[in-house]
């Protein structure tokens, strides 16, 4: 049965207010905007929905906020749930002429004062750790690399601005998340230019020699690292040939469940505070941290690059391959117990060629073989190569609108 003082679909312009009232599955006419035949709700119903909204990111003042008796107020701005719903949140579609009889049916207005949650903390979409992660990477350098680790005695371990504890902060809050499992059987590979018109080895495409190892953007000289792809194509673009040169691709089979850090990820936009899987600190700092410090380290690194743009992702390297994650991300060996997880590698967007996924493995020319039979210990089985020929390069562009001319300059 249809009960009275029901709003509809049409009264309201925020999307999850309208998927809940839609999931009820009821038609009839509105009382509020006079739409008829449309999808309607018992307005309690839909009042208890939009109160628990605000409560995810709204919180009473009492709570967070000094009060000044002497100015009869507090210290900081607050509103009350119907300028939430008014002017915040916009929440009322143009169906309604006005949307106060349906707000006085909706919510209880009795006046509690709501500021933001965490009102003294960093505002929405610019937390804190993007400032740390800033200064670490200032930090390492221009002022400390090699003891960037170290603690001193005085040393405030919940400042984050100190490289170590923001790292430390970074591997038991944010890294966990971005963990992934490379399984057994995935094909990866690794590319190089030949233009000596010879057969290339095994040990000429896997990872290089300690002593041929060069400044990379995850590992110093004469540490020795895999940098591969995910396809032929992202590691023939990575190797920047020229037209008509030689790229042999080499491919491998990873014979070993290895635990990867996906800069990769694609993070979908802010969460409603209407969607009941909204979280306030994962939407609010979680998130907007992610987005940055992904895209930041990440970010293409060109050839004209002093050398010194590498040394923050690779200090940032250096200590997750030592770190083991067991507490912050569980998975069990085979009896069933928590086992020790290190990370293996990083995977990242290519800054080269679109939707190219590139991977890091961080160990040398141990890492592959080609006899699986008699090695346990490597990662990778080597299952041979191709070689291509480059016959076009292509170059896409844009043109950017010009800047106004600035007189008297």
């Amino acid at each position: 049965m249809i009960m009275e003082n029901s709003c509809c679909v049409n009264c309201f312009s925020e999307s999850n207010t309208r998927e809940f009232i839609e999931s009820e599955d009821i038609l009839g006419d509105c009382d509020y905007c006079n739409s008829t035949n449309v999808h309607i709700c018992n307005v309690g119903y839909v009042g208890q929905f939009i109160k628990e909204g605000v409560e995810r990111y709204y919180e009473d003042a009492a709570n967070q906020v000094g009060y000044e008796s002497s100015e009869c107020g507090y210290l900081l701005p607050t509103q009350d749930i119907a300028e939430i719903l008014l002017e915040e949140e916009d929440m009322f579609g143009e169906s309604l002429d006005d949307p106060c009889p349906l707000l006085e049916d909706l919510v209880s207005n009795d006046g509690t004062p709501y500021v933001r949650k965490d009102p003294y903390g960093p505002p929405s979409g610019d937390p804190d750790e993007i400032r740390y992660w800033e200064i670490f990477c200032k930090t390492i350098k221009t002022k400390q690399r090699f003891t960037a680790f170290l603690s001193s005695e005085d040393e405030d371990q919940y400042d984050h601005s100190q490289p170590k504890n923001f790292l430390f902060y970074l591997a038991h809050n944010f890294i966990p998340t971005l963990i992934e499992v490379l399984q057994i059987g995935t094909i990866i590979y690794r590319a190089r230019i030949n233009n000596e018109d010879r057969e290339l080895l095994h040990e000429e495409l896997t990872s290089p020699h300690q002593q041929r190892s060069r400044n990379s953007r995850m590992s110093p000289a004469g540490i020795s690292f895999f940098y591969g792809g995910l396809t032929p194509e992202v590691c023939i673009h990575e190797v920047r040939p020229n037209v008509a040169e030689n790229v042999v691709v080499a491919e491998l089979e990873v014979i070993q469940k290895l635990f990867v850090l996906n800069l990769a990820i694609k993070l979908e936009a802010r969460k409603s505070i209407f969607d009941s899987e909204y979280s306030f600190s994962y939407e609010e700092y979680f998130k907007p941290f992610l987005k940055h410090f992904v895209g930041d380290i990440s970010k293409p690194i060109r050839k004209t690059d002093n050398e010194i743009e590498y040394v923050p992702t690779q200090v940032f390297t250096e200590f997750i391959k030592a770190i083991n994650f067991r507490k912050h991300y569980y998975w069990p060996d085979g009896n069933g117990r928590e086992s020790n997880i290190f990370v293996n590698g990083v995977q990242f967007k290519s800054s080269i060629m679109k939707d190219g996924m590139n991977l890091v493995l961080f160990r040398g020319s141990e890492i592959s073989t080609t006899d699986i039979a008699s090695s346990n210990d490597a990662w990778l089985f080597y299952k041979g190569n191709k070689t291509h020929q480059v016959t076009e390069i292509r170059v896409n562009s844009e043109t950017l609108e010009a800047q106004p001319e600035v007189k008297g300059m």
